[in-house]
């Protein structure tokens, strides 16, 4: 599954498709994955005497810190349709896990650099988080009580490991034939993944300079459906001439084809680590963790690329977000500050001001006002550091007639600094609706609480008229 698929257009209702591209609704695939893991999670400490009873447990979902608020949405909502209860779950972002884990490890499970030099008081460092999908960048700062403030807003890209076995199968195409490995995903999905595991452990050795060549084994069932004379001539008719050759049923790679399939995954991965580095000062050492940061290959590029740096790797790195997400589980305040990845803000149809607003926005309403059509009316600007308890920022609307039981807004945000009207660098991120009971008379107004600061963004309104409170929260799912 590539997570890239958590964009803006996620919704309830998106489809996720295997590898043979047959389709299932996200949300099922992903309620039920988490439904494994807690069912076998609580089994498993009940079988041990620990459990007296399932409320006793607080699950923590980790998700990467490049997602979206709707994506984090997502995940909450699979998370509660898996049988866990909302109170009981909390959303921890991956490269604040690996990094508190990191702060709270004993120097004798760190495989490479100090562990203690990331815990002194004022000690800058990156956060390097690249698993199978993305690759996760923070820098953090730790303060005089061993907590971490976020010193540069969460960045990064699909540049994980994944892309690295895409890179393995292109090849796999090339030889047998891209109607060969099809028809495998459909008859025998097992065989598939099978080549996959065993580049998985292959690719785990390649080093840089390695000097030779690597065999792996070729699948029977690839090898009845073409033959030996064929899989030899595709070879000679492309890039692999001279990188691949057919020995006793098996392949042999040449290194520098091996090491090829990392190219373009090592350059984005380093082109965004030095275009962070140029962005914030002080930073002294690199965290690297996530499975993908295990390959000897990745660890190699990052020390000679940045030899001026500290590279600190945890023994367990592929292990680093996971007990990382236990430790915040416990305290999640062991993060002090987060910087915003956008600039948030509501839509709405304001009046009209020519020194500002675009003339083709120009309209007249009902009562004769000249207003701005969809301008962008803004929360909170991005790059604000906010604490981690949450900056709130609030807002009071009408609704669009005296008459009006209800009135909604859109919530947009974008990367651009002082938005003017929402256009199409503006992403759509939820939707607030905001109503009085049809019985109601009077004059009402709503007034819209924003939370920002935490790992998830928090919306709310209460409507305060004749001694009542009416509340909603923002869906940002539809």
């Amino acid at each position: 599954m590539d997570r890239r698929m958590f964009g803006w257009n996620i919704k309830k209702d998106s489809n996720i498709h295997d590898v043979s591209g047959k389709a299932l609704p996200a949300m099922t695939v992903f309620s039920l994955s988490i439904k494994y893991l807690k069912d076998h999670c609580l089994k498993t400490i009940a079988d041990r005497g620990f459990l007296r009873s399932p409320n006793d447990v607080k699950f923590v979902l980790t998700v990467p810190a490049i997602w979206n608020d709707r994506s984090k949405q997502f995940m909450r909502e699979a998370a509660v349709q898996a049988g866990i209860d909302n109170a009981q779950l909390t959303l921890a972002l991956e490269p604040e896990a690996a990094s508190i884990y990191c702060q709270r490890e004993s120097l004798e499970n760190m495989r490479v650099g100090r562990q203690s030099e990331i815990t002194i008081p004022g000690t800058r460092y990156m956060v390097v988080d690249i698993g199978g999908g993305t690759a996760d960048f923070s820098v953090h700062e730790v303060e005089e009580e061993g907590t971490l403030t976020e010193l540069y807003r969460a960045s990064g890209g699909p540049y994980g490991g994944i892309y690295v076995d895409k890179e393995y199968l292109k090849m796999y195409d090339t030889i047998f034939g891209k109607e060969a490995i099809d028809k495998l995903k459909k008859e025998d999905m097992g065989e598939y993944l099978t080549i996959i595991r065993e580049f998985e452990a292959k690719k785990r050795t390649v080093t840089a300079n390695y000097g030779s060549n690597f065999v792996t084994s070729m699948s029977a069932v690839l090898n009845e459906m073409v033959s030996n004379e064929e899989k030899k001539q595709n070879i000679q008719s492309s890039y692999l001439r001279d990188k691949v050759s057919l020995v006793k049923g098996k392949l042999k790679l040449s290194a520098s084809l091996m090491e090829s399939f990392f190219k373009d995954s090592l350059e984005n991965i380093i082109d965004h680590v030095q275009n962070i580095l140029k962005s914030v000062e002080d930073v002294n050492m690199i965290l690297l963790v996530g499975g993908y940061g295990e390959s000897p290959l990745v660890q190699g590029t990052f020390r000679n690329e940045f030899t001026n740096l500290e590279i600190i790797i945890p023994q367990d790195c592929n292990l680093a977000v996971m007990k990382g997400a236990v430790l915040f589980g416990h305290n999640p305040m062991s993060v002090t500050a987060r910087i915003l990845r956008f600039t948030y803000g509501v839509c709405v149809n304001s009046k009209f001001d020519p020194n500002i607003h675009p003339q083709e926005r120009r309209f007249t309403d009902i009562d004769g006002v000249e207003r701005c059509g969809s301008a962008f009316q803004k929360l909170i600007d991005r790059n604000v550091k906010v604490p981690s308890t949450g900056k709130i920022v609030t807002l009071t609307h009408p609704p669009p007639t005296e008459s009006a039981k209800k009135y909604t807004l859109n919530v947009i945000c974008t990367e651009n600094d002082n938005p003017i009207v929402v256009d199409e660098s503006c992403q759509f991120v939820g939707r607030l609706a905001v109503s009085v009971p049809e019985h109601f008379t009077g004059i009402w107004r709503g007034h819209e609480k924003y939370e920002f600061g935490m790992t998830e963004i928090k919306v709310s309104a209460i409507v305060k008229a004749t001694n009542e409170t009416f509340e909603t929260t923002l869906d940002l799912l539809e």
